[in-house]
This record gives C-alpha cells, structure tokens and sequence, in this order.
C-alpha cells in the first residue's frame, strides 16, 4: 500500500479546523449534497408527471384489454378496432354479477396420458 499523499492530509486538516477556509470547503461541499438531492428529486417529480400524462393517452382494448397508444384505430395485439362504439358495445357484455374468481371453484379430472 502507498502512502496517503500529502494533498488529502491538507484538505482533512482544514475541513476539521474552524478556520475560514475549513467553513468554506464544508460550505461548498455542503452545497454540493443539497443540489444532488434536490436535484433527484425535481427528475423523480418530473419523471412521475411524465408517466401519468402517457398513462392517460393509453386507450384499453374492449376485446383483449391491451393498452395502445392513444393514435392507435385498432388493437396491437388482437387487431380490435379501439372506436369508442366498439369499447361501450364491449362493455355491454360485461357482467357485473358474476360470480366473484376468489370464491368460484373449479374441478379438475386428471388423465393418464401414454408417451
């Protein structure tokens, strides 16, 4: 291992004397931390509002339930035409009775099957 170099010995001394110099480097460097962080979090604010405008130029597929972009006229992975008549013709068939999928029970046989 080397020696520590001369340069940081001078910089640790100063930052732990009260001098001038030593309030100025804590100042500066001080400065520095505050604007990283304020930094990251005016881009995680921004990056937030960013998503929730695209989330709300999504159209829901009425046939398959994909998300498209809001210019898309048909489906991008059934090919469903996204026109607003067709999303409320789909929802018709929707059935808001049935039975909830946590208390519905489903049997299943089990078979043999040859190689």
């Amino acid at each position: 291992m080397g020696r520590v170099p001369p340069l940081v010995w001078l910089l640790a001394l100063l930052l732990l004397l009260p001098t001038t110099v030593g309030r100025a480097l804590v100042g500066v460097f001080g400065g520095a931390v505050l604007l990283l962080l304020s930094l990251s979090l005016v881009l995680g604010g921004l990056g937030w509002l960013g998503w929730k405008r695209m989330q709300s130029q999504f159209k829901v597929c009425g046939a398959c339930g994909t998300n498209n972009l809001g210019s898309a006229t048909a489906c991008v992975a059934c090919g469903a035409s996204l026109e607003i008549g067709s999303q409320s013709s789909a929802n018709h068939s929707f059935d808001a009775d049935a039975t909830p999928a946590s208390s519905a029970t489903i049997d299943i046989t089990a078979e043999d099957v040859d190689s």
